[in-house]
């Protein structure tokens, strides 16, 4: 159950990202990207981060390199809830920036896809097809992709390849500890000190 979830967090992170983009691309926009890109620092920030992603994968280090991923996958997400191009795409005269952010947003997808094809060549081979592109290796992430033309968005798949759960499993552990280390640490420090500070805490939370 716990690697199922794994994978569908992960999965889900970076298949969202099409399933949001996509469908405005496909039916408001005869399918193209918009001819250039609304936010060519972000988009190559996501390609820059293929260098340590790349060189991760090469030591061995999966884990790190499926926690950078997971990394950049928020970013986009984050863009594009800023952006929020649904609300956009119900205001007269707001076609072009629609457009654009949709266009960002597939752009930043691709970027994802590209990094997790070690470990999820299903899925990468699948993002290759929607995309409409000849090369998928790590040397074509450097091209953005403007007044391209993709294929309408299908499900993509929503399960990992098993030889990757090890790697999901060691990176999911390593998201869990770097994010509650104070939290961690202060329960540990309570409990070997003073029995009597917890609940003092615990107190002044439940009356907060």
């Amino acid at each position: 159950d716990f690697v199922q979830k794994v994978n569908s967090d992960l999965v889900g992170k970076v298949v969202n990202i099409a399933s949001r983009c996509a469908k405005f691309i496909n039916t408001k926009f005869d399918n193209k990207l918009s001819a250039t890109c609304a936010e060519p620092e972000l988009v190559q920030s996501f390609i820059d981060a293929g260098a340590s992603i790349a060189a991760q994968y090469e030591a061995r280090e999966f884990s790190a390199a499926i926690r950078e991923i997971m990394s950049l996958a928020d970013k986009a997400n984050q863009y594009i809830d800023e952006k929020k191009p649904w609300a956009l795409a119900k205001i007269e005269g707001e076609e072009q920036q629609v457009h654009d952010v949709c266009s960002v947003g597939i752009n930043l997808f691709r970027q994802l896809a590209v990094y997790l094809a070690p470990v999820l060549p299903t899925l990468a081979a699948q993002v290759q097809a929607f995309l409409q592109l000849d090369a998928f290796d790590f040397a074509s992430r450097e091209t953005i992709l403007v007044g391209h033309e993709i294929a309408l968005f299908q499900p993509l798949m929503q399960r990992v390849d098993p030889k990757a759960v090890a790697a999901m499993v060691d990176a999911s552990k390593d998201s869990l500890a770097a994010a509650e280390p104070v939290k961690v640490g202060k329960k540990k420090e309570k409990k070997v000190e003073k029995k009597p500070e917890p609940k003092v805490g615990e107190a002044a939370l439940n009356t907060s």
